[in-house]
């Protein structure tokens, strides 16, 4: 089997920009994987190597990576002769060269398109809803956004695929001078609660900092990292009667000290207003935090019984939580037990085989080789 996968946004700092690098490493490594066309950013180091594995060098800038997904990429499947076409990122285009696969991470721009700026909106609006209704089958990360493709789709569950995501080897407890070094590049304090992600509104900011701020001094600082992204005025927050000395701001930080940065927290607080799926909780607890997150959409599916779960939109449980983590070393013990159990059982070695079953299902509907 020939898969064509459109992987120009590999680059991209965010979630559908890991789950496509990822994604194509994991298959590099599979006894039996599929070969591989891929797309992929000029700029980009190699995701894996193998006989397997063929790069497509393109430009990732928005208006080269929208040429391919609505034109190029289907003089590249006949070109390739691939038996089918992967689009990872929510947005694909009908077909007639060979049957496309569509993984839809989340339905955020249709549940709380105010969430986003509009140019956002509309370009999801206009060019993934046709993609997503005409595709030979799609994956969602999570049985909550394939509730909602049913739902705003009517596509019968028949067609979809629910492959959760995996957790990179790298995310396990740091040693202690890993942990040591990262607390004095930051300057941060012995003990800290973190919030890491793009800043933007489904992140419930505001209640993440007015639930710190309400648990007073028996919870320890907070640590917010992530890239600035749409919507959210951080300095204005960050002015609001809260202790400036007490708390954190990071910005960015670069992946490979994201595992120290995770086992030096107290505990990880991500209580988003909704998620496709959600990566930092896991990754979190993959090298030992303790995590609060939320109990709606895919969140509370994704932890199970390994995090502590709250109302995202009720500041008083949020802060309960808080309280009650950093007062309590052995509920710490049992999420950080538990987290890291849980963590175990999602790996990107898993997503890649559920993949492969996907793309089987499609070529067999479609009358392609497998």
């Amino acid at each position: 089997m020939r898969v064509l996968l459109q992987g120009l946004q590999a680059g991209n700092r965010s979630g559908t920009g890991r789950y496509t690098s990822e994604l194509v490493r994991a298959f590099s490594g599979l006894a039996k994987g599929p070969e591989v066309v891929c797309l992929w950013p000029r700029e980009l180091a190699a995701p894996a190597q193998g006989e397997r594995l063929e790069l497509v060098r393109r430009r990732s800038g928005f208006a080269y990576r929208f040429y391919h997904e609505r034109l190029a990429v289907f003089r590249l499947a006949g070109k390739f002769k691939a038996d089918l076409i992967h689009f990872p990122a929510t947005v694909a285009a009908p077909s007639g060269q060979a049957p496309v696969i569509v993984t839809v991470h989340d339905l955020c721009y249709k549940t709380h398109p105010e969430w986003f700026p509009r140019t956002r909106v509309f370009y999801y609006t206009a060019f993934a809803d046709a993609g997503i209704r005409r595709a030979a089958r799609i994956i969602a990360d999570s049985h909550a956004t394939a509730a909602d493709i049913r739902h705003f789709y009517g596509i019968p569950e028949s067609r979809i695929d629910v492959i959760p995501l995996g957790v990179d080897a790298c995310f396990q407890p740091a040693d202690d001078d890993a942990r040591k070094g990262l607390r004095e590049r930051y300057d941060l304090p012995e003990s800290f609660f973190l919030f890491l992600g793009t800043l933007e509104p489904r992140k419930n900011l505001p209640r993440i900092l007015e639930a710190w701020m309400r648990a007073g001094p028996s919870v320890p600082d907070l640590v917010l990292a992530g890239r600035a992204g749409w919507k959210v005025d951080l300095e204005r927050l960050v002015g609001g009667g809260l202790d400036a000395r007490r708390l954190h701001c990071l910005g960015h930080v670069p992946q490979e000290l994201l595992p120290a940065l995770y086992s030096e927290a107290q505990a990880f607080v991500w209580p988003s207003l909704m998620e496709g799926f959600g990566l930092p909780p896991l990754e979190a607890m993959a090298c030992g935090a303790p995590v609060i997150t939320s109990n709606t959409s895919s969140m509370a599916e994704v932890a199970g019984n390994a995090a502590l779960t709250v109302d995202p939109l009720n500041v008083r449980q949020l802060s309960d939580a808080m309280t009650a983590l950093a007062e309590d070393e052995r509920l710490r013990q049992s999420l950080r037990e538990a987290g890291l159990d849980r963590a175990a059982d999602f790996t990107w070695k898993r997503t890649a085989e559920l993949t492969m079953l996907a793309y089987e299902h499609a070529c067999r509907d479609n009358g392609r080789p497998i």
